[in-house]
């Protein structure tokens, strides 16, 4: 089944992780697939999202401006407008926002037929 969705027309709400907004382009509950969500993230200058794990999830970041640093598996990686950052699944993280930032967030289930 395939479907549009307008962004203006999705309603904003709060991140996980205690800082940032997220606009859910596509949620995994009403398909049967390893994506589990798509969402576009707006965060603020000066947000962090602190250190965390997604056991079976891998992460996919595309950022559409801002820049900031990731921290994954106690590496420091900056990022800025332009740039796509991977974060498998099992990997401690944690980003720091720089300027105010936006990105596509894609997270892809490894275990997906059992979640």
């Amino acid at each position: 089944m395939s479907f549009k969705r307008s962004i203006d027309e999705i309603k904003t709400q709060p991140l996980n992780h205690d800082s940032g907004t997220k606009k859910v382009l596509f949620n995994y509950q009403d398909y049967d697939t390893p994506c589990r969500q798509i969402s576009i993230a707006t965060f603020n200058a000066g947000d962090v999202c602190e250190e965390h794990v997604h056991p079976t999830l891998d992460e996919h970041f595309y950022w559409e401006e801002g820049e900031g640093f990731f921290t994954i598996n106690d590496e420091k990686v900056p990022f800025a407008k332009g740039d796509y950052i991977y974060v498998p699944a099992n990997s401690p993280h944690s980003i720091s926002f720089e300027k105010t930032s936006k990105c596509m967030c894609i997270g892809i289930a490894l275990d997906w037929k059992n979640s």
